[in-house]
């Protein structure tokens, strides 16, 4: 089997191409630059003609645009490489009996609790980000052979997971949401997941992410916990009035990948304890135990 990885140089996209390539699974990974095959797949014929040349059987796009002040500044480029992208792999997926794995996103919902949202709850779409993403899962769904899945991942390398490794361990100032609520599950397991589901062809709409549903300061006062810290100097303060606006309520019900997978997904400890065994500066007296057990 060859998978081809779209997105192959991001946060997820790399944790992906590392689990294939551990089962033995034969893995190209596609991107801008830096990886086996170079494409802008903003450019959908590019995207068209990659597919035509790689001979493989299944696609898992993890491309995206995430920043939500840019595709609230730039719709059209939401669009082309959020969305259109994904008419593409539709349509090759129709046409040759191949399989793809749509990375979709869980910034859909109304409300400011810590709900989990099933595949079957009502979607609300707050950004053009969220639109982008939505018009790409309704693309993909078109597809008998398509899995979609909504997720929220965190990892060591960049984005929030970075930024509250670097505020607790730096002691930088630190403003926690406590009305901004998410399943975050590490990339690590989402990426392990990910390929068991590809594996087992589970197909339709799916939620992938942690079993638990917390706020981030209750994510990031758990990582200071594990890591023995007195978190004494962030500020909690609302996430509702941002701009651009965002969904607040990102729980989701991970009843049916439980249930595909056959095995409990990650809850809050687990993602804290595997984000800090990634970082090499948390291997301390304080946190062996955790990183030794991820």
């Amino acid at each position: 089997m060859t998978v081809l990885v779209l997105g192959a140089t991001g946060l997820l996209g790399r944790a992906v191409m590392k689990e294939l390539k551990a089962r033995g699974i034969r893995a190209l990974g596609a991107a801008r630059s830096g990886t086996d095959l170079a494409v802008d797949i903003s450019n959908r014929m590019a995207l068209f003609r990659l597919l035509c040349r790689v001979d493989c059987q299944t696609v898992i796009n993890c491309a995206a645009n995430i920043n939500l002040a840019e595709c609230e500044a730039d719709p059209e480029m939401a669009y082309k490489v959020n969305g259109a992208p994904v008419g593409v792999l539709a349509a090759w997926s129709l046409q040759t009996d191949n399989r793809f794995i749509q990375i979709s996103t869980d910034n859909y919902f109304e409300g400011s609790l810590p709900v989990q949202h099933d595949e079957q709850a009502t979607v609300k779409l707050k950004n053009v980000y969220a639109a982008s993403k939505f018009g790409a899962e309704t693309m993909a769904l078109k597809s008998p052979l398509s899995l979609v899945l909504r997720t929220n991942i965190c990892g060591a390398e960049k984005g929030f997971g970075k930024w509250a490794l670097d505020g607790l361990l730096n002691e930088n100032p630190i403003s926690l949401f406590n009305d901004y609520f998410t399943s975050t599950m590490h990339v690590g397991a989402c990426a392990q997941a990910i390929v068991d589901l590809m594996l087992s062809k589970q197909t339709g709409l799916m939620n992938l992410a942690s079993r638990e549903v917390s706020s981030k300061a209750q994510f990031v006062h758990a990582m200071a916990s594990e890591l023995g810290i007195t978190l004494d100097w962030a500020v909690t303060k609302s996430a509702a009035g941002m701009a651009p606006e965002r969904a607040l309520s990102c729980g989701l019900d991970v009843s049916r990948a439980e249930q595909a997978l056959g095995r409990h997904l990650p809850d809050l400890k687990d993602t804290v304890r595997a984000l800090i065994a990634e970082d090499a500066r948390c291997v301390t007296l304080t946190n062996l135990k955790s990183a030794i057990a991820v």
